[in-house]
């Protein structure tokens, strides 16, 4: 009898797809900020605030997020959340004051994107694949590299065409159209909800070791939140997260301070992105040979360097390598938290655990976007800012190392 192809497959491809859309969207938020400076007289600071909001309430919104996922799974999770965000872009596109703006974009489609984000696509995605769950989790994030590259242009492009109002609502509208569709014919939470048959090659797994290990102790959420362990994970993707939303909100005004023009800084920003397809897809790898803690301390090197250079000049050459340099690790440290939380802790509560990485991940990048803006306002530049950065990425590699990857049934504080 011809074996049918395992339905993991089709739920990795169903994931990238979304996190394309979720990625494009996501990621964009920097091509807003000279726009609405123009229209509106907004500091930057007022205005990333704005993405600060979003960043708070995506935080908390992901724990939320893991636990109905849990609970509900994939697809009544991401269809839901998908319409929500459309709602709040739609919402943001037509606002004409910083209250409307805090509360469309800053809560509404943070809402949104909490349940379609990496944290939660990651955590399905480990229900699928008993082995090599971080090289899996890296390719279907890919698809958020992937939408930087091709959305962030197209929504500069739009805004240049029809202005910003249009092409936010836009992108909006399209998420929700590609988004629903998919999750409601493709996704499903687990093995066990496609029938007894399944093949237990490769990548694989059954339905009890989708939930369970039995080599690994099934330690209480509490527990596992306070051990020392879990908070270094943390720490180290707070760090993370400062860097990563600093660069993301403040990229393209800083280019355009440089001298190059709108849609050459998002174009700018797109290629990046992409580079961060190969970028997660090593490190991934690399975790799956390695272990997880020294590739995620090894994500931190590229970023020192890329802020280094910008101490040296920051001419148009060296604007380029800085944001490729960064790109490149931009989203490498994602697959490894759900891969981590997998090794130790197992998979019975793998969505609350991964989205509370996730949350402190965005706590982090709250921060670190609303000081870019406020920094750039107080001094006139982001020199201070940039850093700042340069000294976390030096941390960050050593709260890496202290991760310990040995399974203990005792929680560590």
């Amino acid at each position: 009898m011809e074996r049918k192809l395992f339905y993991g497959w089709y739920v990795l491809a169903a994931s990238f797809l979304m996190l394309v859309l979720e990625g494009g969207v996501r990621f964009s938020f920097g091509i807003l900020i000279s726009p609405l400076a123009a229209e509106f007289s907004w500091s930057r600071a007022a205005i990333t605030l704005a993405f600060t909001a979003n960043m708070l309430v995506f935080g908390f919104s992901q724990l939320l997020a893991g636990k109905l996922l849990d609970r509900f799974g994939p697809r009544v999770v991401f269809s839901t959340s998908a319409m929500i965000v459309t709602a709040g872009m739609i919402l943001t596109a037509r606002m004409n004051s910083l209250v409307e703006f805090y509360l469309y974009y800053g809560v509404i489609t943070a809402v949104g994107v909490s349940g379609i984000t990496v944290g939660v696509v990651a955590s399905t995605l480990s229900r699928w694949f008993r082995s090599m769950r971080g090289f899996i989790s890296g390719v279907a994030i890919s698809g958020t590299a992937l939408g930087q590259f091709l959305i962030i242009p197209a929504i500069a492009f739009l805004m240049g065409r029809f202005g910003w109002r249009m092409a936010w609502g836009v992108a909006g509208l399209f998420l929700s159209l590609v988004v629903v569709p998919i999750a409601v014919l493709v996704l499903r939470k687990e093995p066990s909800e496609t029938g007894p048959q399944r093949s237990r090659s490769g990548g694989e797994r059954g339905p009890q070791e989708a939930v369970s290990d039995p080599d690994i102790p099934q330690l209480g959420v509490s527990q596992i939140l306070r051990s020392r362990n879990f908070i270094v994970i943390c720490l180290t993707y707070f760090i993370c997260g400062f860097q990563d939303f600093l660069y993301v909100t403040q990229l393209i005004p800083f280019a355009l301070d440089r001298g190059l023009s709108n849609q050459e800084a998002s174009n700018l920003q797109g290629l990046a992105g992409f580079l961060s397809v190969p970028g997660l897809l090593f490190f991934s790898f690399l975790s799956e040979k390695l272990g997880r803690k020294i590739p995620l301390s090894l994500t931190f090197v590229p970023r020192f360097l890329s802020f280094a250079l910008l101490f040296y000049s920051t001419e148009k050459p060296f604007i380029y390598a800085y944001a490729l340099l960064f790109g490149f690790t931009l989203m490498a440290s994602a697959p490894l938290a759900p891969a981590i939380v997998g090794d130790l802790y197992g998979f019975k509560n793998i969505g609350t655990l991964t989205g509370t990485i996730f949350w402190i991940h965005h706590l982090g990048g709250a921060l670190g976007a609303y000081v870019g803006g406020l920094v750039y306002d107080v001094m006139g530049s982001y020199r201070l800012a940039f850093a700042f950065v340069l000294f976390l990425a030096v941390i960050a590699v050593l709260t890496s190392v202290l991760i310990l990857e040995k399974r203990s049934p005792v929680p560590k504080y």
